[in-house]
């Protein structure tokens, strides 16, 4: 496998890995911001659906965009978007804020995983391609597993914020390695 590939199955597993991250990590939180931001029932849900309904709904028209304007623009666009919608929602002061704040998440998650998977299918072709899909894959999958467990020992070791902010490194390193891709 050539640098360049290897780069983008990085990048691709990196970008997709936070999205689907966010999915998952926060259902462990939501007694926890439930104390600290108040709202009942109604704001736990929220805070898991606005991000799900956004990200799903915008997913398809993401992947047009991305054959539109470029894979690594939409990626670098949906990487920028998703720190600044992690990092508001780390810092949310109230529970409509955050709602708001995952809603804008989820948009810019949608903008993630398309792209993500769009750089493969250009970078690699034949068997190679399917084993680059299958890697992505098997680590977005890892990311649903992940999510509960680094989610629960986070809210109990420290706060439901480091959910959110524990995004920033990940993508930080994305964007760094995204400006070595030809």
């Amino acid at each position: 496998m050539k640098v360049q590939e290897r780069l983008v199955i990085v990048i691709a597993i990196l970008a997709s890995f936070v999205a689907f991250l966010d999915g998952s990590v926060v259902n462990v939180a939501l007694p926890a911001i439930m104390r600290d931001l108040g709202g009942g029932l109604s704001v736990q849900q929220w805070v898991v659906d606005a991000y799900l309904v956004t990200l799903g709904s915008l997913i398809l028209i993401a992947g047009s965009l991305s054959d539109l304007f470029g894979r690594k623009k939409v990626l670098l666009a949906g990487l920028a978007g998703f720190m600044i919608t992690s990092i508001l929602c780390a810092v949310a002061p109230t529970g409509t804020f955050l709602i708001i704040a995952r809603g804008l998440q989820g948009i810019a998650g949608a903008l993630l995983v398309p792209s993500s998977l769009a750089l493969i299918m250009s970078a690699f072709s034949g068997a190679e391609q399917g084993k680059a899909i299958g890697t992505w894959t098997a680590w977005t999958g890892i990311a649903f597993v992940v999510g509960p467990l680094l989610g629960g020992f986070l809210v109990d070791s420290a706060s439901w914020r480091l959910i959110f902010a524990i995004n920033v490194v990940p993508i930080a390193v994305t964007l760094w390695l995204l400006r070595s891709l030809n």
